[in-house]
């Protein structure tokens, strides 16, 4: 196929061929999303529960909880409800509880499949996450159906995505205009007896919490020499001729004790409420939050991730930088096991720094001269860890501990919880880069970069949205501080969030096809090869058959009926692209190894030869890990078993985080 110009012919089938999947998928699209405007909470939950409506079979809304404040936490599962199986349809309970007391709920379909979560808002002010999880939502549900690879995804995996994991936060900082990075409280901050009455406030009354900036001798800013609009702030030993500032939000003293914004409703720091690491060393607490999982919110996650044991990859949203840290932020590189190390960084990181159009170090390109460049770095001034990993970890994809430093940059935090407790391929991206998410930005040489890129942003806004994110400084006297100017961004497009338009659909895009390829990975099992052997065959219904070294004695007893025994032999293989478990997975408490069974009714099947199950270890993918001996992606297994008339048989191969299938038997 080409398009004719002039004279000239351009062959371009791969462009066309993705403008019409595209177009096919706008078609599909049931209920219609725009980026232009941020969702909030109260839109976020109006189109969760329009995509359940919309299309029944391929979602399930659930809420996992609720925070502080009673608004739920919405969990969307995009998985195909009539695919798949789960353990418990073939596995009868052995021990039930007594009557009258509830039994083991049955399983959802979705965890009977390899599981993967996404995660958005854990600070309520960072809901660019939030935009991210709608945007992934609507491209699953959209091209089920219409797209292949997408579909065939959906129906073999189960997708668990989480917009807004601090609904009270996102609520407060988009509907409120109040930007709360951490959960909300009903605490007495100040300890007056009151509850969360002293908060920011509109004291122009413009409709905008912004900021409010006076003249102050000991303050840290001045006004840039560009741009007047703009506050720089000053180092902490700087001096500076100019005329100093204080830059506050808006807030007065609402109870009248000499303090401001000291009692609202902002609570705790959500990503160091995680069990993982949450104590010092020394036995006193580290994180966040009275104890680990304090806050309702984290408590929910905890009880979520538990029941899901199903779940192998989980991301975090978070939104300054334009990064992604994998684990740990916690613990030292020594904490991971090699084997992980090579998978978050060969594997994923290489692909990550490709999408976001960042150079990917050589020795990830040419993993085979790994040994070449642990020799060269030994000689340099990189660390500890980077010498004996090989290589320096790259801008765009890093750990958060501090490995020149030999510090741990925080506690209980949620990437290093999944890994270290859950064996999950945890990680967290913070997601806006302005420079790179806004093509053409204009950002000038300056030593002062954040200056730089505030300019430009400044007058991005100007061009593209009329200059309406942005309040001009307009005189105030504020009751409390006397004369000033109240001014500033309008709380909910600050330089925290990816801006709505283009630049929102930017970073969109660019982590639906990261988080596409990493759910590519996940492993998928067959049972392949299935042949049956019929040894013997005759009528004892009544008898019993036992084995001696390599011979069957079978003893008749009274009736008639057909009596086989069978050998049996399958292969069990894995051909996702990564093993079941991360390497030390199958060790952690909670989770396990794979197991094969041969099932039947129990009173009409002996195994002469083999248990009723097998334990497969994990089975290792078919993607070749640099520097790792991969597990066996395949495994046999046999039985040879003694059955009594035409009793149904059926292997059925169950892996936590890889799935579960079964296949009849038909015996010959």
């Amino acid at each position: 196929m080409s398009i004719k110009s002039g004279k000239n012919h351009y062959a371009i089938p791969g462009i066309i061929i993705s403008l019409l999947i595209n177009i096919a998928v706008i078609n599909a699209q049931k209920v219609p999303i725009s980026f232009e405007a941020y969702h909030g909470y109260t839109g976020t939950i109006d189109y969760l529960k329009k995509v359940n409506a919309a299309y029944p079979g391929i979602t399930e809304l659930m809420t996992i909880g609720e925070s502080t404040m009673g608004r739920p936490i919405h969990v969307l599962v995009i998985t195909g409800m009539n695919k798949g199986t789960t353990i418990d349809r073939h596995i009868e309970l052995r021990n039930k509880r007594k009557e009258n007391i509830q039994n083991v709920p049955a399983m959802k379909i979705h965890q009977g499949k390899p599981g993967h979560f996404i995660g958005g808002s854990t600070h309520g002010n960072e809901y660019t996450g939030t935009e991210v999880c709608l945007y992934i939502i609507d491209k699953l549900v959209s091209a089920y159906g219409n797209d292949e690879t997408i579909t065939k995804l959906i129906d073999s995996r189960a997708f668990y995505i989480c917009p807004m994991i601090n609904p009270d936060g996102v609520y407060n900082s988009v509907e409120k205009g109040i930007a709360q990075r951490a959960n909300s409280m009903n605490k007495d901050d100040d300890e007056d007896g009151r509850i969360n009455e002293d908060g920011p406030d509109d004291i122009d009354g413009d409709g905008f919490i912004t900021s409010f900036r006076y003249r102050d001798t000991e303050g840290m800013y001045v006004i840039d020499d560009e741009d007047p609009r703009l506050m720089i702030r000053l180092g902490r030993d700087e001096k500076t001729d100019k005329q100093r500032y204080s830059v506050i939000r808006e807030d007065i003293d609402n109870d009248k004790d000499g303090k401001r914004g000291e009692d609202y409703e902002s609570g705790i720091d959500l990503n160091r409420n995680y069990p993982e690491s949450w104590w010092k060393d020394d036995g006193f607490a580290g994180g966040s939050g009275t104890y680990p999982l304090s806050a309702p919110e984290t408590h929910a996650m905890a009880e979520f991730f538990t029941n899901y044991r199903n779940i192998l990859m989980a991301q975090f949203y978070h939104t300054s930088g334009g990064f992604t840290y994998r684990p740990m932020g916690t613990a030292p590189h020594s904490r991971l096991n090699p084997a992980d190390v090579a998978v978050f960084d060969f594997i994923m990181g290489k692909k990550y720094l490709e999408i976001i159009g960042e150079e990917v170090p050589e020795a990830w390109l040419y993993p085979e001269k790994l040994d070449q460049y642990r020799k060269e770095l030994q000689g340099s001034d990189a660390d500890t860890y980077s010498k004996s990993r090989g290589y320096e970890l790259p801008r765009g994809w890093r750990v958060s501990y501090n490995e020149e430093g030999d510090k741990r940059y925080g506690y209980g935090m949620a990437t290093d919880w999944l890994y270290a407790q859950y064996g999950i391929y945890s990680i967290t991206t913070e997601l806006w880069n302005p420079e790179a998410d806004i093509p053409g930005l204009e950002v000038r040489d300056d030593e002062n970069r954040r200056a730089a890129v505030e300019r430009a942003l400044l007058k991005y806004q100007d061009d593209r949205y009329d200059g309406k994110l942005f309040i001009d400084w307009k005189s105030f006297r504020h009751p409390e501080l006397g004369e000033g100017e109240t001014g500033g961004w309008i709380s909910r497009y600050s330089r925290n969030n990816a801006l709505p338009g283009e630049p929102l659909l930017n970073v969109c895009e660019k982590h639906w096809q990261f988080e596409l390829f990493r759910a590519s990975l996940l492993p998928e099992i067959i049972i392949k090869d299935l042949k049956t052997n019929i040894i013997y065959s005759g009528n004892t219904s009544e008898g019993t058959a036992k084995r001696d070294n390599d011979e069957f004695r079978v003893e008749t007893g009274k009736g008639k009926g057909r009596y086989n025994i069978i050998e049996i032999t399958a292969t069990i293989e894995n051909t996702g692209a990564l093993a079941t478990n991360l390497a030390d997975g199958e060790e952690l408490p909670g989770n396990r190894q794979d197991v094969a069974w041969l099932v039947a009714e129990r009173n009409n099947i002996e195994f002469l030869e083999g248990r009723p199950f097998v334990s497969l270890g994990s089975l290792g993918g078919r993607e070749k890990i640099p520097g790792v001996s991969n597990n066996p992606s395949k495994k046999e297994v046999k039985w040879i078993i003694a059955v009594r008339d035409n009793t149904p048989l059926k292997i059925v191969v169950s892996s936590l985080k890889g799935g579960t299938v079964y296949q009849e038997i038909n015996v010959k």
